[in-house]
């Protein structure tokens, strides 16, 4: 099986949500050590899956509940080994807590594939409103965060879990996804015609060309004159248009700002 049909998935959250449950329902096994009270699992677990010629090895993590509780490091070395992280939340929840915010902070920030499981989801009454209602709580916390990855299981009821695997190849894909230097330079041609940055200090930035120098996470390079004087608004806004415009907001991305070589520095020396 070829590396890239390989998928590592790491599930995570706080302790007796269900993440155990839900990797046990996956591989159709009761192998995961599985109980109401927290704390069951205490180390990494590792198991795997094939399923529609794709391998799969889930991460089972201990239960977080604080960043500075133990399995907090634990947990980072599960995400660093995988390339999708799922973040489970109990749905009878009201509010994110902080520790939800960093868990899915932190995923983004080391550039894995984020999926959000509201989990326990047979014992909502109201689900409809509910599902809005908790839709809109991760949107406004995690603007980051696409409500299309946002999923309402039942890991004890549900017997399907075809959409989280259907969504991890396909978060997969885009990670490894590669966009031509031409298509890229097209792109910011029209972006910064669309919204030229400030001048700084009568200084005039001007982009020179981008290309895609990473993937796993997908990451671009944009050379300019002046790259440390461009303001972090504009970052953002040719960081977000990147993503629109070439289908990508699912995955995290990568944008470097470095500047050209002046051709003629080395012939003043």
């Amino acid at each position: 099986m070829l590396k890239n049909d390989i998928i590592k998935i790491c599930f995570i959250g706080n302790p007796n949500v269900g993440k155990s449950t839900l990797i046990n329902r996956l591989i159709n096994s009761n192998d995961l050590k599985t109980s109401k009270d927290p704390g069951t699992t205490k180390n990494i677990e590792e198991r795997s899956l094939v399923w529609n010629k794709k391998k799969f090895i889930f991460l089972d993590t201990a239960g977080v509940y604080k960043k500075k509780n133990f399995n907090f490091t634990l947990l980072t070395k599960a995400t660093r080994l995988s390339q999708i992280i799922i973040l489970i939340i109990d749905s009878t929840i009201d509010r994110l807590e902080k520790i939800h915010k960093r868990l899915a902070s932190h995923t983004i920030k080391v550039g894995k594939g984020l999926i959000i499981i509201f989990n326990k989801w047979d014992l909502v009454i109201n689900k409809k409103s509910t599902k809005k209602k908790m839709e809109k709580i991760v949107t406004n916390a995690l603007p980051q965060v696409d409500k299309n990855r946002i999923l309402f299981i039942s890991a004890l009821r549900d017997t399907k879990f075809n959409d989280i695997l259907k969504d991890a190849i396909k978060i997969k894909s885009l990670l490894l996804h590669k966009v031509s230097t031409s298509s890229l330079n097209k792109w910011l041609k029209n972006a910064v015609k669309l919204n030229p940055p400030i001048k700084i200090k009568g200084k005039e930035i001007k982009f020179k060309y981008i290309a895609q120098t990473n993937t796993n996470p997908p990451t671009f390079t944009i050379f300019s004159n002046y790259p440390k004087k461009i303001s972090f608004s504009y970052k953002r806004f040719l960081e977000k248009q990147l993503k629109i415009n070439f289908r990508m907001v699912d995955v995290p991305i990568f944008l470097k700002f470095a500047a050209t070589k002046n051709p003629y520095q080395l012939k003043k020396k």
